[in-house]
Parts: structure tokens; C-alpha cells; sequence
């Protein structure tokens, strides 16, 4: 298997994919979960790396979520929803 397909989400993941979304930015969502704004980038990147896509389109105003981070969205949601 090709190492990013390895790599399984977690609810953090999750958690922190919702934060950035609801707050549309980075900083935003880092403050709110209270960790580092680096912390909340690489998490994204991370993510992204190990689905093998985008899922933010990156602004100067922050960052929405694509057709991938919408549709990766709704799963969190639903894992959160379901827990």
C-alpha cells in the first residue's frame, strides 16, 4: 500500500477539519481548539496528504472548503453526530 493510504483519520482530525471550516481560518481554529496555528496547518496538510488531495481552497480573507473538504465535512459531522 502507498504510505498515505496507511495513514488512518482520526476523530481529531475530524475535530480539528469542523473547527477550520466553522471559523474559516487556520488561526481561528487553532485558538478555538486551543493548540498552535502550525499544529492546525500541518494537521490539514497532513489530511490532505493522506487522502491524496485538497481539501481547502486558500485565500488571503482565510480558507473554505472544496468539493473534498465539503464532502470530508459531512462525514465528520455524521462521525460526531453518531457518537
Amino acid at each position: 500500500f502507498d504510505a498515505r493510504m496507511r495513514r488512518r483519520l482520526k476523530l481529531r482530525d475530524f475535530d480539528t477539519l469542523i473547527a477550520v471550516v466553522q471559523r474559516g481560518s487556520m488561526a481561528k481554529a487553532a485558538a478555538h481548539l486551543a493548540v498552535s496555528q502550525p499544529t492546525v496547518s500541518k494537521a490539514v496538510a497532513d489530511m490532505e496528504h493522506a487522502l491524496g488531495l485538497r481539501l481547502f481552497d486558500r485565500t488571503a480573507q482565510g480558507v473554505q472548503p472544496n468539493q473534498y473538504g465539503r464532502a470530508l465535512l459531512k462525514w465528520a459531522v455524521a462521525v460526531f453526530d453518531d457518537l
